[in-house]
């Protein structure tokens, strides 16, 4: 009789330790889905610039409330944890989590993207550019493979600027032969190529340093879109501005693999769903701001040199001979530019 009530007893103790114990892994998976995730994001970009108040905020801001508080974000803008030519890498090994910084500058580790910035006579607009480059991202293995996973990064979107300019302190250009040995700052990449082709002497000039170069005379000119312009504060430097189309400059707004891998699935949801809210807003605000300050440049005595149709046309046969050689110039490559750039035009095409 002892017995059968030790055993029963044995068998209540035993139900009872398991309950505790279910209860207690209940109390700790809950207490770890409602734990607060903070995440650090760095960019070589000023919060003034276009590129952190109409993409990196609002992203940051957009993803906190999905989350429900539960994302938070540490931000170190303008170069805070490394110069704009280590964003890749900083991002990469992990020393950030999140970085924004623009393909251009990384020719060899994004071929692909990096020619779609730098190749002249694409998109018109931010907002043209900014959805057909998404839309091709998902749409491209290639391009995802190349330019990101070889990376160790995940995209969360990318955004086109405007198209880039030539802005000049002291000399009006007006056709391609007028840039010739003209010092310009550019951002690397194929851009330089379209600059050495048109005579000009490119200048690898990151955004925070073009001021202080154009100020030391460094360089004579930039190639900038106008909001970059605008962001970068050398509106009183510059005085000429001429408006041929030299490239764009494409940002990705990207998180490393190890640290997206970990990431709960909700919030690699709410990551990719505010991504793809700023694709269409992001553009339209940066075309706005590129006509506005376009219109102040004016008033303020700056000179948009306009071109006559045989002028245009100059820039249009140059930049139309110098793709056509840098295509052929990649054939024997191993990646598909043509075929990547191509896909990219049939998007374009359709967001006119």
């Amino acid at each position: 009789m002892k017995a059968k009530r030790l055993f029963s007893l044995t068998i209540i103790i035993s139900i009872l330790s398991l309950v505790i114990a279910g209860c207690s892994t209940s109390s700790s998976n809950n207490s770890k889905e409602n734990e607060t995730i903070t995440l650090k994001l760095a960019t070589y970009v000023p919060v003034t610039s276009q590129v952190y108040k109409y993409v990196t905020e609002p992203w940051m801001k957009r993803v906190t409330e999905l989350t429900d508080g539960k994302v938070q974000f540490d931000a170190y803008p303008g170069e805070q944890l490394g110069k704009a030519q280590d964003m890749l890498k900083l991002t990469r090994d992990g020393v950030t989590d999140i970085g924004v910084f623009p393909a251009n500058y990384f020719p060899d580790n994004m071929p692909l993207t990096n020619a779609l910035a730098g190749l002249p006579n694409l998109s018109m607009t931010s907002h043209q550019g900014t959805v057909a480059y998404n839309e091709l991202l998902q749409q491209n293995k290639e391009l995802l493979e190349t330019d990101f996973s070889k990376n160790g990064l995940v995209p969360i979107l990318g955004h086109v600027s405007p198209t880039y300019e030539i802005w000049t302190t002291k000399k009006e250009v007006r056709v391609p032969a007028d840039l010739k040995g003209v010092k310009t700052r550019t951002l690397g990449g194929v851009a330089n190529e379209v600059y050495e082709y048109m005579g000009a002497v490119p200048v690898t000039v990151s955004h925070t340093e073009t001021y202080e170069a154009l100020e030391k005379g460094v360089i004579d000119g930039a190639g900038y879109s106008s909001v970059g312009v605008e962001a970068s504060g050398t509106a009183d430097l510059l005085k000429y501005a001429t408006f041929p189309h030299i490239g764009t400059a494409i940002h990705g707004l990207v998180v490393n693999e190890k640290v997206w891998n970990g990431l709960p699935e909700d919030v690699q949801k709410a990551m990719k769903e505010a991504g793809q809210e700023l694709v269409e807003q992001s553009g339209e605000k940066y075309d706005q701001d590129t006509e506005n300050f376009n219109g102040e440049f004016s008033k303020a005595g700056g000179v948009i040199v306009d071109l006559t149709d045989a002028e245009k046309g100059q820039w249009e046969k140059i930049t139309k001979e110098f793709t056509e050689k840098w295509l052929k110039e990649q054939g024997s490559k191993d990646f598909p530019y043509e075929e990547v750039l191509n896909q990219y035009k049939e998007g374009l095409e359709k967001y006119k």
